[in-house]
């Protein structure tokens, strides 16, 4: 599944993404090879607060002395780029757009074993 990102990934500048569902859970995520250790603090965050903020916002880039952030709302949750300085904004929000439809289809883990607890049971 996470093939699914290497168009995004292959921006220079781009040095991550992830997905946080709704319920601020960290679905997926990929960074490179210079940003190893952030995927990790990153994927430790409690992220539902951050979802509860952002609500109906539709996409939103957040620039920050060190680092740049685009973010974009999906019907599962929200994907979050982790951009540098000099990365082309314009080509990762294209790329975004490519890749919002094929993350509509992750479901979170919980309504995955919900849907096949309903069909063994019913």
């Amino acid at each position: 599944m996470k093939d699914i990102f290497k168009d995004v990934m292959g921006i220079e500048g781009v040095h991550g993404l992830m997905v946080v569902s709704n319920e601020g859970g960290v679905m997926l995520s990929k960074f490179s090879s210079d940003f190893r250790d952030e995927e990790e603090k990153l994927s430790q965050v409690n992220w539902e607060p951050f979802t509860i903020e952002m609500g109906s916002i539709k996409d939103a880039e957040l620039i920050y002395d060190s680092a740049r952030f685009y973010i974009k709302k999906s019907e599962t949750g929200f994907l979050i780029v982790i951009i540098g300085d000099n990365a082309p904004i314009s080509l990762v929000r294209l790329n975004c757009e490519i890749l919002l439809p094929l993350l509509t289809k992750i479901q979170p883990a919980s309504k995955r074993i919900g849907k096949i607890l309903r069909k063994k049971i019913f």
